[in-house]
C-alpha cells in the first residue's frame, strides 16, 4: 500500500509538470503589457508566454526568495531591480537566447556581479567627486562602438549632471587600432593643459582623421600651448599613465572595450540602457 501511494504521488507530481499543471500566466502577461519600455507589440504569442514563464521560475533580484513575476505582480513590493530584471529578460530573448541562457545571465547580472574597487588617482572625471553614482568607462580612440557609448555618457551625464561622474579610463588595443596608442597620449597631454573632454570629443567626433595632423589641428582650435603638448604628447609620462590604466584594466578581467562599469558593477548590456542599469543601484 505504501509502495502504491508513492507511486501515485509520483505521477500526480508528473501531471502537474504537464499542460494540466501549467501555470497561468494571464495575470503576468497583462501586466508586462502594461509596461511601455518592454513594447510586447514586438514578441510572438510564443514569445510572450516564454517570457512570462522565465519570470514566474527565476528568483527576484531583491531576496532571492520570491520570483520576479512575484515582485512584479505584488503592488506593495519595494523591489525595484525586478522590473529592471523583467526588460533585461526581455532583450536577451528578443537577441535569440534560450530560456534557460537567460536565466543565467540574469543570475549573473543580479546576483553574482560583485561591486570591484577601481584605482581612479589621476584619472580624468566628468562631474561632481561626491556624485551618488560613477561611471568608469575603459575606451579606445579608434573603436567605432567606444565612439558611441561616448556620445551616451555624455548625455546621460548631461540630463543629471549632479549625479553621474564619468571616469575614463585607457585601453587602446594597439593589435586592431594602429594609432590607439597615439591618440591616448595625445589626449592625455591636452588634459595637462585642462582640456581633456574637448579634446576627447573631438577624436571621436573624427575618428577616420586620428593622427598627428588631428591633434594639432585639434590642439589650436583648443588654444593648447602647442610645444607644450607635442613635448608632452611623446614623453614617457604619458605612455605610463596608459600602462597604468591597462595594468588596471587587466586586474578587473577587461579583454575588449567599451568596458563600462556602473557603482564598480560591470554594465553587461547595451550602452542605451546605461540610464536604467543607474536607476536601479
Amino acid at each position: 500500500m505504501i509502495k502504491l501511494l508513492s507511486g501515485l504521488g509520483i505521477l500526480l507530481a508528473l501531471a502537474a509538470c504537464g499542460p494540466a499543471g501549467a501555470p497561468d500566466t494571464t495575470a503576468l502577461r497583462a501586466k508586462l503589457a502594461a509596461d511601455e519600455q518592454l513594447e510586447v507589440g514586438r514578441f510572438t504569442p510564443e514569445e510572450k508566454e516564454t517570457l512570462a514563464r522565465i519570470l514566474l521560475r527565476t528568483a527576484t533580484p531583491c531576496d532571492g526568495v520570491r520570483t520576479i513575476a512575484d515582485e512584479l505582480l505584488d503592488p506593495a513590493s519595494s523591489c525595484t531591480r525586478a522590473r529592471g530584471a523583467a526588460r533585461f529578460a526581455a532583450r536577451r530573448l528578443l537577441d535569440g537566447y534560450s530560456a534557460d541562457e537567460i536565466e543565467e545571465q540574469i543570475l549573473h547580472r543580479y546576483r553574482e556581479t560583485e561591486a570591484v574597487t577601481i584605482d581612479l588617482e589621476g584619472s580624468p572625471m566628468l562631474g561632481p567627486p561626491d556624485a551618488p553614482n560613477t561611471i568608469v568607462v575603459f575606451s579606445d580612440f579608434e573603436c567605432p562602438v567606444c565612439a558611441r557609448a561616448a556620445e551616451h555618457l555624455t548625455a546621460v551625464h548631461q540630463r543629471s549632471p549632479d549625479g553621474v561622474r564619468i571616469v575614463f579610463k585607457h585601453y587602446p588595443i594597439d593589435q586592431l587600432h594602429a594609432m590607439a596608442m597615439s591618440a591616448a597620449r595625445a589626449v592625455i597631454a591636452a588634459g595637462n593643459q585642462g582640456k581633456f573632454w574637448e579634446f576627447h570629443d573631438a577624436l571621436f567626433a573624427d575618428q577616420d582623421a586620428i593622427g598627428p595632423g588631428l591633434y594639432v589641428r585639434a590642439a589650436t582650435t583648443l588654444g593648447l600651448d602647442i610645444d607644450r603638448f607635442e613635448t608632452e604628447r611623446i614623453s614617457d609620462a604619458t605612455v605610463e599613465r596608459v600602462r597604468a590604466d591597462r595594468a588596471e584594466a587587466a586586474r578587473l578581467g577587461v579583454e575588449g572595450t567599451p568596458a563600462i562599469f556602473v557603482n564598480g558593477r560591470r554594465f553587461q548590456d547595451s550602452v542605451e540602457f546605461l540610464e536604467e542599469w543607474i536607476e536601479e543601484e
